[in-house]
């Protein structure tokens, strides 16, 4: 099977062969079966993700709203400018790609799109910063628990380093606890450049889990 998806990957990047191509691969932790298997291949692990979790959510600080920025209740007209900032503040993190086309419309008809839960601070006419939570009902019923998602966390360059981060993040969590949920959820690179994970960690996120994302060149 690895060896087919390899086969599948060349075959896909022949059609596209601008921009350095790689196989990838996210391993979490526990798969160690799977990482030997990567390994053997030639795969090496590259970048470090930790999955958070928080389960005092009433319990989280009450951290202000940096001075000159406010609130606005999500309204159609404003998607553009979240999505179109959101891809700003993340450009020049690890990973990160220009968004193609279709996906403005896909993030559209998501089950993450869900705009009456997110915290979207402004200044004036620009979108500072955004937490875009979420509730994924089938999994949480699936799986018996009341899990939200504090997620699609950013803040522009500008309004980096005030505070507004931990803003909206608690401000998310407390609205996932009015809505019945016990526990919220995010993912962080290991490295992120921002300091989010110290960030998350203020406001009461603890690792819970471990992954990598194996690599390897890809021969055209």
């Amino acid at each position: 099977m690895q060896s087919w998806i390899e086969q599948r990957q060349r075959m896909v990047a022949v059609q596209q062969p601008q921009g350095q191509h790689v196989h990838h691969a996210y391993v979490q932790q526990g798969e160690d079966a799977r990482a030997r298997l990567l390994q053997a291949s030639g795969y090496a692990p590259m970048r470090y993700f930790f999955g958070m979790l928080q389960t005092q959510l009433h319990a989280v600080p009450d951290f202000p709203m940096p001075e000159g920025l406010e609130l606005r209740p999500v309204l159609p007209e404003h998607y553009q400018a979240i999505w179109d900032a959101h891809h700003t503040a993340f450009k020049d993190h690890w990973g990160m790609a220009p968004p193609k086309p279709r996906d403005y419309d896909n993030w559209l008809e998501s089950m993450v799109f869900q705009p009456a839960r997110w915290q979207v601070a402004w200044d004036g006419d620009a979108v500072a910063g955004q937490v875009r939570t979420y509730i994924n009902a089938d999994e949480n019923s699936h799986l018996s628990r009341r899990r939200g998602y504090t997620e699609f966390i950013s803040v522009g360059r500008q309004w980096r380093r005030r505070g507004l981060a931990r803003a909206l993040i608690a401000r998310s969590l407390r609205l996932l606890a009015d809505e019945g949920m016990s526990e919220s959820a995010l993912e962080v690179d290991g490295e992120n450049l921002t300091g989010a994970n110290r960030v998350y960690a203020d406001c009461g996120f603890e690792v819970v889990q471990r992954g990598a994302v194996y690599r390897k060149a890809l021969a055209l």
